[in-house]
């Protein structure tokens, strides 16, 4: 989609709007936003393929999808637009390498005889991620992609276009069957329809899908005031999430490249996520076909902040069914607990933290491996960006403690368990840390790095040669594991394997 950059002052924005609708805004929205984002059960609502040009709007709308915990991503497509199909699926990768969500597949999308606009030259200068990610060989063309990831899922799709419509159009004429799994298709474009850069850059493509049996949504912003300036970043910045976070950098890094100028970047791709997660918000036309969504004029520019910040934070909601919120007042733990709670859940996150805590209990002690168990586990959860009870395991660690301990960390961090008959251990001769996850279709064979399980069997075998198998043997072990608990980061310990 295009990016429009202007260097302009500051200037007041908000049209005045009657009292009472700004008393009941806030509470309606509330009400309508809370059971979609606060609700992951690990069984989203929606599930989506994205498509994307590489626009600096993208990065927030990707970066947005991403992070709600009602939608879940299946694969995004680099498309040709405001960047070259290659370029934008570079971004993606690197984005997806700094969320560690890396086991979300990238495809390549067809290149178009199409000029490159003016402003690619600043969409490519903006870093969307960590620019150390690994590139691919090859990306796999988006057609293919498509197919593979929709072969046997279970779920109707939603596809997002941020670009032009170019890759599904192809995908759809190849596969017409896969209509009847396709929910909606989600377009962004501009009010101006047909003089919008994403209908222009493949108007055919659009003929196309508007030919199908298939809801059409569009989302356009016909606001000026919609921008992303300072005040707009500042309710990012109070998200407290990963997520968020990341782009407050990303536009500081802008901001401090562009010294003394006001920049404001319009709102345009962010609208999706928002359009998606509380459409009440937007209203569209009567007589349009397709149908034109709009933010409801009477909605005050600061509440488009709030409600993407709402949607940013709910990736920090840990997946409750007893508590409505898990219990981190350093007061209910035990002290040699709550010294470090603060600190372990501002290096690993609460969905670790709660994994941790409620394995311990279920565990019935403090134990080494069942922490190693549960680390892995939320990094398996992390790499394909999914919820519990969405994987299926093959653990290599045996039936015999200490190394069986790990199975327990990983059925409660994952919602892999026995009853429900997503895990398997394996009978192997000799037990390992080691497990395999799959999602989808795809696999990662998951293992503790060799210098880490050495580290631990030298400092059990030192705990039984000074203690033998007494209980100063258990406290020793207690206490490594609460070491253990602190030190090891789940981005680290591992090697990953496919």
């Amino acid at each position: 989609m295009t990016v429009r950059v202007s260097y302009i002052s500051e200037k007041p924005w908000m049209k005045r709007v009657k009292g009472p609708f700004i008393l009941i805004v806030p509470v309606l929205l509330s009400i309508m936003i809370a059971p979609q984002l606060l609700g992951h059960s690990g069984k989203p609502k929606y599930h989506i393929i994205i498509d994307t040009d590489g626009a600096i709007d993208d990065l927030r709308a990707v970066t947005t999808l991403l992070a709600c915990n009602d939608i879940r991503v299946l694969g995004i497509i680099g498309s040709q637009g405001t960047l070259p199909a290659k370029s934008a699926a570079d971004k993606v990768n690197s984005l997806l390498a700094y969320f560690h969500h890396e086991g979300i597949p990238v495809g390549l999308g067809r290149s178009l005889d199409q000029a490159i606009p003016f402003w690619s030259a600043f969409a490519s200068s903006v870093s969307w991620g960590n620019n150390e990610f690994i590139e691919p060989a090859s990306y796999q063309e988006a057609v293919l992609l498509m197919t593979e990831i929709t072969k046997s899922y279970p779920q109707k799709i939603t596809l997002i276009a941020l670009g032009a419509l170019t890759n599904l159009a192809d995908w759809l004429r190849n596969n017409p069957k896969k209509t009847q799994m396709v929910e909606r298709i989600i377009w962004y474009n501009d009010i101006d329809f047909k003089n919008g850069f994403n209908y222009q850059t493949d108007p055919e493509s659009y003929k196309f899908i508007h030919s199908l049996p298939i809801p059409l949504q569009v989302v356009s912003n016909d606001r000026s005031n919609l921008v992303c300036d300072q005040a707009f970043i500042q309710k990012l910045d109070s998200a407290g999430s990963i997520y968020a976070d990341h782009l407050v950098n990303i536009h500081k890094q802008i901001a401090e490249s562009n010294p003394g100028k006001q920049i404001h970047l319009e709102l345009g791709d962010d609208l999706v996520p928002l359009f998606m997660t509380c459409p009440i918000v937007f209203t569209s036309r009567d007589g349009q076909h397709p149908a034109v969504f709009t933010l409801e004029k009477n909605i005050p520019a600061s509440y488009v902040g709030d409600l993407i910040s709402t949607v940013l934070n709910s990736s920090v909601k840990p997946n409750n069914r007893v508590f409505t919120d898990f219990p981190v007042n350093p007061d209910l733990y035990k002290k040699n607990v709550s010294d470090f709670l603060p600190r372990v859940i501002g290096d690993f996150g609460l969905t670790e933290w709660k994994s941790v805590v409620l394995t311990n209990e279920i565990h019935g002690h403090t134990g080494i491996y069942s922490i190693i168990g549960v680390k892995m586990g939320v990094r398996a959860l992390e790499y394909f960006n999914v919820g519990v009870n969405n994987l299926e395991v093959v653990s290599y660690a045996g039936s015999e403690p200490p190394l069986s301990c790990l199975n327990d960390g990983i059925q409660i961090s994952t919602g892999a368990t026995i009853g429900q008959g997503l895990i398997q251990v394996d009978k192997t001769v000799i037990p390992i840390p080691t497990v395999i996850f799959v999602f989808n279709g795809k696999k990662i064979r998951i293992e503790l790095k060799k210098e880490i399980a050495e580290r631990i069997e030298a400092d059990i075998s030192k705990g039984i040669q000074q203690f033998g198998m007494s209980d100063k043997y258990w406290a020793y072990v207690e206490e490594l594991a609460y070491q253990y608990w602190q030190e090891l980061d789940r981005h680290v310990i591992f090697n990953f394997s496919f």
